[in-house]
């Protein structure tokens, strides 16, 4: 009985992708991206950039031979087609879930999986890797590495063109989506790449050097002279191509929907048995209307629309800060929708700046700006700043430089997974020199952080979660609504037995756990919305906790790691202010110390791990 998906279903491998019959490939590709915007609609993820793979990656799959050969993603959200194409089209209800299908390759989760790509830009210096390994192994595997949806913006990208070399098993496929590289390159060009990369011209150019060579006396002048205007005529149509000024054979650009024109140049791009760049040019968001008429609203889907979360707060109150002080300015790492700069850019477009897949540049861009006396917001990731770490600590950290980093999806990233865990900030933030970490439980103590900010003279972070505050920890500690009190705040602290020490996200579940295990034992709670300077922050602990029983048990809970995370060196500070009040028990709970996995946060876990802390039990 025929379904809707009949030949996704029959495929369990890339060799079944090799047998279906030419003229049912458009039949393929139309129900791999049905099945994209059902499963992906229902159960969140990367919709827009795997709508414009599709016939790409049928190609790829058709042309090359997965694990031998190894197929790259950079950035890797643009691989759900290639997961459909290697067996894993059963797994999509459990896409970007817990103990689910990845959003992203997970070597791991598959030896079609060749390399994990959760950062972006990172596709081709592994695929060089790959290449001189397999050169140094003898073999004659491909490797093949796609690059597109704004990685090219990427500094690495760079920097690895400058390594390649012509005699490698390398192709890298340029997929222009024009969201990365501008539609440049006109009608001659398109001409010219038609006939470069057919078997007739690349034949007739090999029979005709042939033939050139032997003719005594003439044959070298005469074939140089054909050469020299060859390549005259191909840098008029080019305008100096980058790629082929680099040493590199160029192809392109064809259309990266014509999935048998992408086989044509793929086995062309083959037989050259060389480095190789392929130029596609495809839609984002191709097949299905809304997300071809607006790619960045659907470059993400979630399921679910939220009007208020921590990002768009900051987007808000930083564009009324604006509006009272010119000195502002806002800086994105190609996350302008992302970090809720979108309508910073658009009020104030002078002052915004979005540098692209460049997050090293951008903090030391941030830096030249605070040194030439502007104010800088910026606004990255958690997991994406660990990329600029040097740039913070030297060109930012050691001038002491106002930089505000405003530290978005700060926490677990349970959709995206171990590359997207905010989980290190606060440890390798914590120990370099002359910077502040801050961060809010709710809106309004965030807004008054944004506020005091503008005051600070040295580098400050903000970190906050992805999502919405819990308004009944706000309520719980705000309960005057007092914000620009913002700091070290205590509740329930008299007569303590127990008290649960949070910050962040982290603080949702103390609050809950803390309300189970009061039913049998006194609890408090300490929250915390400064965190470094630790020795400031614990004077503030140790004040508030002169009102607990003296051998009240401490009870750290933490989303961040626990090696030189904020328990571990608030514990040290505490000791160092007060180390005869400091004998009582300390206990924390935070990330593995692997890193990458989440602990049990429910109520019900921490609350009887706090009763066995209070009763000397536990580890």
């Amino acid at each position: 009985m025929q379904t809707p998906y009949s030949r996704i279903e029959s495929i369990q491998g890339p060799d079944d992708v090799k047998k279906i019959p030419s003229e049912e490939i458009p039949v393929l590709c139309a129900e791999i991206r049905d099945f994209l915007i059902e499963k992906t609609l229902k159960n969140g993820g990367h919709l827009a950039s795997n709508l414009g793979v599709v016939e790409l990656t049928v190609a790829l799959h058709r042309v090359f031979s997965t694990p031998k050969d190894s197929i790259i993603f950079d950035v890797g959200h643009q691989c759900y087609a290639h997961k459909i194409l290697t067996g894993r089209a059963k797994d999509f209800s459990l896409l970007r879930k817990e103990n689910g299908l990845s959003g992203f390759p997970v070597r791991k989760e598959s030896d079609h999986d060749a390399f994990g790509t959760g950062h972006s830009s990172t596709s081709l210096s592994a695929a060089l890797g790959f290449a001189e390994a397999n050169r140094l192994a003898g073999n004659d595997a491909y490797v093949v590495a796609v690059v597109g949806d704004g990685a090219f913006t990427g500094g690495m990208i760079h920097e690895a063109l400058n390594n390649c070399k012509k005699n490698q098993r390398l192709i890298i496929v340029l997929n222009d989506n024009e969201m990365s590289i501008s539609k440049n390159i006109g009608l001659l060009s398109r001409y010219l790449a038609r006939i470069r990369v057919s078997r007739k011209y690349n034949g007739t150019k090999r029979r005709t050097k042939a033939i050139l060579r032997k003719i005594p006396l003439l044959g070298a002048p005469l074939f140089r002279f054909f050469s020299t205007v060859k390549e005259k005529l191909k840098r008029r149509a080019f305008s100096h191509n980058y790629f082929e000024d680099l040493g590199l054979t160029y192809l392109g650009p064809v259309d990266g929907h014509n999935e048998e024109i992408l086989e044509k140049c793929l086995r062309e791009a083959k037989n050259r048995q060389s480095a190789v760049i392929l130029h596609c040019i495809t839609k984002k968001g191709k097949g299905y209307a809304p997300a071809e008429e607006n790619p960045v609203a659907f470059h993400g889907v979630s399921g679910q629309k939220k009007d208020d979360n921590f990002h768009t707060v900051v987007g808000r109150t930083l564009c009324a800060l604006a509006e009272k002080d010119e000195e502002i300015c806002a800086v994105t790492a190609a996350m302008e929708e992302g970090t809720g700069l979108a309508l910073f850019g658009k009020t104030f477009p002078e002052r915004f700046f979005d540098v692209g897949i460049a997050e090293e540049h951008a903090a030391t861009f941030s830096a030249g700006l605070a040194a030439a006396g502007k104010k800088p917001y910026l606004a990255i990731y958690s997991t994406f700043l660990q990329r600029a770490y040097d740039n913070v600590l030297h060109d930012i950290a050691l001038q002491e430089l106002p930089v505000r980093l405003l530290i978005d999806r700060a926490g677990f990233a349970l959709a995206d997974g171990p590359t997207h865990h905010g989980i290190f900030d606060v440890a390798f933030l914590s120990h370099i020199p002359h910077i502040k970490i801050w961060e809010p439980v709710g809106y309004g103590s965030l807004v008054a952080m944004l506020e005091a900010s503008l005051k600070e003279t040295a580098p400050l972070a903000i970190r906050y979660p992805n999502g919405e505050e819990d308004k009944e920890v706000v309520d719980a500690f705000y309960p005057e609504r007092d914000y620009a009190t913002f700091g070290v705040r205590g509740l329930d602290m008299k007569g303590a037995r127990v008290v649960f020490v949070s910050y962040g996200k982290a603080a949702s579940w103390a609050y809950s756990a803390k309300r189970l295990a009061e039913k049998e034992v006194p609890c408090g709670m300490l929250l915390l919305e400064t965190l470094k300077p630790y020795r400031e922050t614990a004077k503030a602990v140790l004040t508030l906790l002169a009102d607990a029983d003296k051998k009240a048990a401490l009870f750290f809970v933490e989303e961040g790691i626990q090696e030189g995370g904020c328990g571990m060196l608030l514990r040290e500070a505490l000791l160092q202010e007060a180390e005869e009040e400091m004998q009582r028990r300390v206990y924390r709970i935070a990330a593995t110390s692997d890193g990458f996995s989440s602990p049990d946060f429910s109520k019900e876990k921490l609350a009887a791990q706090a009763l066995a802390a209070l009763n000397g039990d536990m580890a």
